[in-house]
């Protein structure tokens, strides 16, 4: 059985969930179910997922958007996890298709930084307490996008 990559559904949200959590993302769930749904639904936003055997494996997110200095749609990868025990070409086949997919649908170039700022898994386990649900809090996640507004944002 070889891996697969297609478009991610509502129904693999608890897989993607959990491979998120496997790579330092803890948010809040009923903030990601909304945007979970919403992302994959939204023409400037690529969720897919890797899946071998019927399990999911793999997750890559990528937005698009357009950039001036480029003249055209700039690609950005923002999320990548893939399982522990997943085959070795499931990280080429997703980034290969989800690269691939966005070069359709028109982006002159490509950025590669998934999970850029996002703390290890252990440190941000260990470093969030975890309330009553067994979740640790999304504080980590709220700093991550404070930290990319300030650096995108001109002075």
């Amino acid at each position: 059985m070889g891996v697969s990559v297609r478009p991610a559904s509502l129904q693999d949200g608890v897989a993607v969930l959990s491979l998120l959590e496997e790579v330092g993302y803890y948010p809040e769930p009923i903030s990601f179910a909304q945007t979970f749904r919403k992302t994959i639904h939204d023409p400037h936003f690529l969720v897919r997922v890797a899946e071998e055997g019927g399990r999911i494996v793999g997750v890559a997110t990528l937005s698009l958007r357009y950039q001036l200095g480029i003249g055209g749609i700039l690609a950005c990868l923002d999320e990548l996890a893939v399982a522990k025990e997943a085959p070795g070409s499931a990280k080429r086949n997703l980034l290969r298709a989800t690269i691939g997919r966005a070069r359709a649908l028109g982006a002159i170039r490509v950025l590669k930084d998934a999970n850029r700022n996002t703390p290890p898994p252990a440190r941000g386990r260990a470093a969030l307490p975890r309330p009553r649900g067994g979740r640790p809090h999304s504080a980590s996640r709220v700093s991550d996008s404070s930290a990319r507004s300030a650096r995108e944002s001109p002075s």
